[in-house]
């Protein structure tokens, strides 16, 4: 009965129960041992391996930095000078009105081509305002001071005829009169012969009274018609009086007339500022106040560019400007990495310097037509690319300044370092490859003094120092005249001298150099792994490095305290050598030997153009792949 028992005890229930899952698991192990021992890639490490490697320890082997090399040489240079400029249209048609009222419609936006003529603004209602109101009480005083005029000009014309008459009438009463003197003279003389003709009774006393009868009667009408003169006279100088008065009230009446009429005159001119129309033919560029708004003289409504041609002009150095003359060719960019340049000539210079910037104006005038603008008024801009420039818009100008010969080395090799033009030179030296030592990178305590394979990974061995026949130097130059290809050097390079122009932003002095094809994108071949490994933050250069990102000196450096407190701060000064204030600058964080991505961080500004990550990082390479205002470069840190 016992015996029963132990046979079915409870482990060996259990174990009778599990006896294939455990045969399963153990199958298992043995494959992925098999698998791991037969299968497992040179280098890689098992997880116990890796949990108690050194970071510290892979130490790459230290190398040199590829560059582009040019030699300095004596060349004719096409000298030119290069600004910053504006563009301005060739003229600017400021619309503002000229009475005050009440937009009620305005019929063109910005991007709307205009022609001479056509509506911008209407002000207030073409009826019913108080313009066209003033308009009509002037055009009814002008009619009525026509009417007035005519009335008495019609007056004028009756006296004109009165005083005719009276002419006549004393004409007429003068020859009357001197037909009575006449009368007078015959009878007087008539009187005194029949008195003699009495005296002797030649003649009777009756013929004699009859004669003397009409001595007296030639008498009385000499006397009437004197008096009838004075009374005719009298008219006629009545006459002339009146017609002389209503000739002055004509000329009043018609100066009231054409009073009225520059009323009406004025009335009209004054109403069709309620319509302010297109001088010349431009495009609207900027509306500034919207319809309902009333507006006053002095507020301005709308700007009218002439952009068919533009003005580019350039604020330069006195001592550049008296080496350019009217003519020389310009060559125009709208941004500094513009593929298209527009080629065109000096065409004024400005001959008084800014009281301010002291400098002097230069211009070039240049046709602005991208593309076909269609029939002119009945279109808008559709597209910016219209035109080549665009009023306000930044451009750089590249002003000719003439030409020279001298030595000439690379424009893109000049470097600027608190306000101190400086080159890299690459001069033979020290970078020869020794061929002594070789490593391997996973597992550096290994050394061959022949290249073979790793006996714990089976990589391919490298040697302790890499190839590279130059080294780099710095050297302080004085520049003279340049182009944007070429710059000539008064001092400190001669003719022959190799100088680095591309691949030098990370270049630190001795550093070994390999000279290597060069395009837009870099090198044309990139160099192995093991010749560029030296080309990071480490013991060897005190944890700093400087290199350049477009116009900006970045100094880095490495602040290491142990027990994984370190910082990782950023210098950034501008060409003159300023320290360069509220950039953005971010960084991406990896272990590029681990695979693994590192925190994402962000930098705190301190003075002086010091920006500050408070990394921590523990031991081992890591690659911070730095963003300074949106500019990208990568550096490596070896931590310790």
């Amino acid at each position: 009965m016992a015996q029963d028992t132990n046979a079915y005890s409870p482990a060996r229930l259990w174990l009778k129960k599990n006896i294939w899952s455990l045969t399963s698991l153990a199958v298992v192990v043995l494959a992925c041992f098999f698998i791991v021992q037969h299968f497992k890639k040179p280098g890689q490490m098992s997880v116990i391996e890796s949990q108690a490697m050194d970071m510290t320890a892979m130490k790459p082997t230290r190398g040199a930095v590829p560059v582009a090399v040019a030699a300095a040489k004596e060349d004719e240079l096409d000298a030119s000078v290069t600004y910053t400029g504006a563009v301005q249209a060739f003229e600017d048609e400021d619309v503002y009105p000229r009475i005050t009222g009440r937009i009620v419609a305005m019929p063109v936006y910005p991007g709307d081509r205009v022609k001479p003529g056509q509506l911008l603004v209407q002000l207030d209602p073409a009826v019913n305002s108080e313009y066209s109101a003033k308009l009509q009480e002037s055009q009814y005083a002008a009619d009525a001071a026509v009417h007035n005029s005519s009335i008495a000009k019609e007056e004028l014309t009756q006296k004109a005829f009165d005083l005719d008459a009276a002419k006549a009438a004393e004409d007429a009463v003068l020859e009357e009169l001197k037909q009575a003197q006449a009368d007078l003279d015959y009878w007087t003389a008539e009187i005194s012969r029949e008195t003699s003709l009495l005296k002797t009774q030649v003649i009777s006393q009756q013929e004699f009274d009859d004669e003397q009868n009409k001595y007296k009667q030639a008498k009385a009408k000499v006397k009437q018609m004197t008096s009838k003169l004075a009374q005719a006279k009298n008219a006629r100088l009545s006459a002339f009086a009146a017609s002389e008065a209503a000739a002055h009230h004509v000329g009043h009446i018609m100066l009231t007339a054409k009073e009225a009429q520059a009323a009406q005159q004025t009335a009209e001119i004054t109403n069709s500022y309620t319509r302010i129309l297109a001088q010349s033919p431009g495009v609207v560029t900027k509306r500034l106040i919207s319809p309902g708004v009333t507006v006053s003289p002095g507020m301005m409504i709308l700007k009218i560019s002439h952009m068919r041609k533009v003005r580019v002009q350039a604020q330069v150095a006195p001592e550049d400007a008296a080496r350019i003359s009217v003519g020389n060719s310009v060559h125009i960019k709208n941004a500094a990495n513009a593929k298209e340049e527009i080629e065109a000539s000096v065409t004024a210079l400005f001959p008084a310097a800014d009281p301010n910037t002291k400098t002097v104006v230069v211009e070039a005038l240049i046709d602005n037509v991208g593309r076909p603008l269609g029939a002119h008024g009945v279109s808008t801009v559709k597209n910016l690319g219209t035109f080549r420039l665009l009023p306000g818009e930044y451009v750089v100008m590249r002003i000719s300044v003439g030409e020279k010969r001298a030595v000439v080395v690379p424009s893109s090799a000049i470097i600027w370092r608190n306000g101190k033009a400086q080159v890299w030179k690459a001069q033979g030296g020290s970078g020869n490859k020794t061929g002594s030592l070789y490593t391997c990178l996973m597992h550096p305590e290994i050394k061959s003094p022949q290249p073979g394979k790793c006996p714990k990974c089976g990589m391919e061995l490298v040697p302790t120092t890499a190839s590279g026949s130059m080294t780099a130097q710095l050297a302080d130059i004085e520049v003279g005249l340049s182009n944007e290809n070429e710059t000539e050097v008064v001092s400190g390079v001669k003719s022959g001298d190799s100088v680095i122009y591309a691949g030098f932003a990370n270049l630190q002095d001795g550093m070994p150099v390999v000279a290597t094809d060069w395009d837009d994108s870099g090198p044309a071949k990139l160099p192995e792994a093991s010749a560029v490994q030296h080309n990071r933050l480490d013991a060897s250069n005190k944890f700093s490095k400087q290199f350049r990102i477009k116009d900006i000196y970045v100094s880095t450096t490495l602040e290491t305290s142990g027990n994984a407190r370190n910082n990782f701060v950023c210098l950034l000064k501008d060409l003159q050598g300023k320290p360069v204030e509220h950039a953005s600058v971010n960084a991406k964080t990896s272990m590029p030997s681990m695979s693994m991505a590192g925190p994402n961080l962000s930098a705190e500004e301190k003075s002086g153009g010091r920006y500050v990550f408070t990394t921590n990082f523990m031991s081992g390479l890591w690659r911070i792949d730095l963003t300074i205002n949106g500019e990208e470069i990568s550096v490596d840190a070896d931590v310790p």
